[in-house]
């Protein structure tokens, strides 16, 4: 099965958004960390993935190897501790409604 690039960044622009409002009321304690989402899209191009996270204005330095091999995207609500990790929950869970297949990352600083 093909990959769809647009519906990619439709979607990764959804779940960005639905992670930003699950957190606008969301009190920034608790540890910092590094949590965020692990995207698997096996057979995908890497460079229109990479691109297809960029245009969505997200950020991905390049594959991973975590859990297989995989894009760890941080959503953009801010904070460093309880928001990161409530954000990435939300995005992941967003994702995976979608159709996506998402872990979410989860690493104290």
């Amino acid at each position: 099965m093909a990959t769809n690039y647009d519906k990619l960044v439709a979607d990764l622009n959804h779940a960005n958004k639905a992670a930003c409002q699950a957190v606008s009321q969301v009190d920034d304690g608790g540890s910092a960390n590094r949590d965020s989402v692990f995207l698997r899209i096996p057979r995908a191009r890497e460079r229109s993935v990479l691109a297809a996270i960029q245009k969505a204005g997200l950020y991905c330095r390049r594959k991973s190897h975590w859990i297989g091999q995989g894009y760890f995207i941080t959503p953009t609500s801010g904070g460093q501790g309880d928001k990161r990790a409530k954000a990435a929950e939300v995005m992941a869970k967003t994702l995976n409604d979608l159709g996506w297949d998402t872990l979410t990352f989860q690493q104290m600083d």
